[in-house]
């Protein structure tokens, strides 16, 4: 038979038809295809008219049509061109040799052969590294919201290998903080109610719940991209970057007085890892399956508790647990925390060494989240103390100041941290590394017959790199002024 003829036939062909098989009745119509928007009319059309002519039903009610996989340069992947990948060497990874080899073998003409060898040697001059299937379905989900084209650069699927790892490194080091707990069948709806959790735990809920929410609405909408992006930003943004950082001093804390904090971190820890866990399952299933086995109270659950996570239900949002204050509140505190170690990173403070900070923030709201998260604030600025809104006179002169936005602003106590004349012959350093760049822009810009002779794109880019050296050079200026003024008032 044609080839499209019989893969017209294909979705009823295979379930037994024309006899009225059990498969048959049980499994059509099906409900989704998905395919390439190449075979629209090839295949689909096809299809649809069989299935409408020869059983008086329509094969499937959906069409999801995904991108063309091209390469890096936007090049359908072709034999011809020899730019094809195969998946297969994504997974497992690849030698150059080995890509190299597989050009030989193949049929093209020897000045085809050359130039593809010369192509293959330039994007992968160490072979094809080992990404594993998860990576590779995951950036390539990525990819789904360029449109009918994917233009697959390896380096980002290179880059979500290295997710896979942060997945599983972050996952192994908070598995460290629940090892002594014992989750139940009902442990999110316990911990809710149980009047125990803080605002960190709060949000850590809330920010679950939204995710919970955004993956389902994209894969209903087939928004397989964003739902992708997604659970990216929960894992890497919410729960490493904030929640594991902000509990590991509640965690340590095993006192009688902290018994309720900490139980109360634990089970939130173990319910976003668990239920994050599910949402990234149908996106990267190998490594969620591996580590959610490993989850504390495997096997302990009751009679719902599933062998697999692949059985397991998908987690649902519920909007009860959803709380925009505590958000807001996090907002408004990792603002501060961020404003704190750009001060120390400015005037180069060492990591062992905690510092003074002083906050002047609007009352209301912000004062009141900035002050129920004094602590959170301690954890992930490295401070010692943290004043909010105290007198002007018991600030010192001898500070280091960030203004956060109009309501916010953060100050540092530097006396007797900074090294001045070191920070400041530092800064000179640069500023005469600066200046000769910038002398020879500003020459050629004055030179004779540059207006008349030179492009105007060249004219935009130099004009552009002329004010990035002249701000470099003001701001270095900045600096070295403040350092002698702070040095002055310390000698004072």
């Amino acid at each position: 038979l044609d080839t499209w003829f019989s893969s017209g036939l294909f979705p009823f062909s295979v379930m037994g038809w024309p006899e009225q098989t059990d498969d048959l009745k049980a499994f059509y119509p099906t409900s989704l295809l998905e395919t390439g928007l190449d075979i629209l009319f090839f295949w689909v059309a096809r299809m649809v008219m069989m299935g409408l002519q020869l059983t008086d039903t329509l094969p499937f009610h959906t069409v999801y049509l995904h991108a063309m996989v091209r390469d890096k340069d936007g090049r359908k992947m072709s034999k011809s061109l020899g730019n094809v990948i195969d998946p297969l060497e994504v997974i497992s990874g690849c030698t150059l040799e080995t890509l190299l080899s597989k050009l030989d073998g193949g049929n093209l003409p020897p000045k085809e052969v050359a130039r593809a060898k010369k192509d293959q040697a330039e994007d992968f001059p160490d072979g094809i590294p080992e990404c594993g299937s998860d990576a590779l379905r995951f950036g390539l989900l990525a990819y789904t919201v360029q449109g009918r084209d994917v233009n697959l650069d390896m380096k980002r699927v290179v880059g979500y290998r290295l997710f896979c790892n942060k997945l599983w490194n972050a996952t192994k080091f908070a598995l460290q903080f629940v090892s002594d707990f014992q989750p139940t069948a009902n442990i999110l709806d316990e911990l809710m109610s149980s009047g125990k959790m803080a605002l960190r735990d709060k949000f850590m809920i809330s920010r679950l719940m939204a995710c919970c929410d955004s993956v389902n609405t994209c894969f209903q909408n087939y928004k397989f991209g964003d739902a992708q992006a997604a659970s990216y930003a929960y894992w890497m943004n919410d729960l490493c970057d904030v929640y594991l950082e902000l509990i590991k001093p509640v965690i340590k804390d095993t006192s009688e007085e902290n018994k309720d904090s900490r139980w109360a971190a634990q089970a939130t820890l173990w319910i976003a890892l668990e239920a994050g866990l599910r949402i990234l399952h149908p996106m990267m299933p190998y490594v969620t399956e591996e580590l959610w086995q490993r989850l504390p109270g495997r096997g302990t659950l009751g009679e719902s508790e599933t062998v697999s996570i692949m059985l397991a239900e998908f987690p649902l949002c519920n909007a009860a647990y959803s709380n925009p204050e505590s958000e807001q509140s996090m907002e408004t505190t990792m603002n501060v925390i961020k404003a704190c170690r750009s001060l120390r990173q400015q005037y180069n403070i060492a990591n062992k060494v905690s510092t003074h900070f002083f906050v002047k923030v609007a009352c209301g709201q912000p004062e009141d989240s900035i002050n129920s998260q004094i602590d959170d604030i301690k954890t992930l600025g490295r401070a010692s103390v943290v004043d909010v809104n105290i007198d002007e006179e018991s600030i010192p002169k001898s500070v280091g100041i960030i203004v956060v936005d109009e309501t916010t602003t953060v100050l540092m106590d530097i006396k007797g941290l900074v090294n001045y004349a070191a920070e400041i012959k530092k800064l000179q350093k640069q500023l005469t590394k600066n200046a000769n760049p910038l002398g020879q822009l500003e020459k050629k810009i004055a030179a004779p017959g540059y207006e008349e002779n030179v492009s105007d794109d060249i004219k935009a880019k130099n004009l552009e790199n002329l004010n990035g050296l002249k701000k470099k050079a003001a701001d270095i200026e900045e600096a070295i002024a403040n350092f002698k003024a702070l040095e002055e008032l310390e000698k004072n």
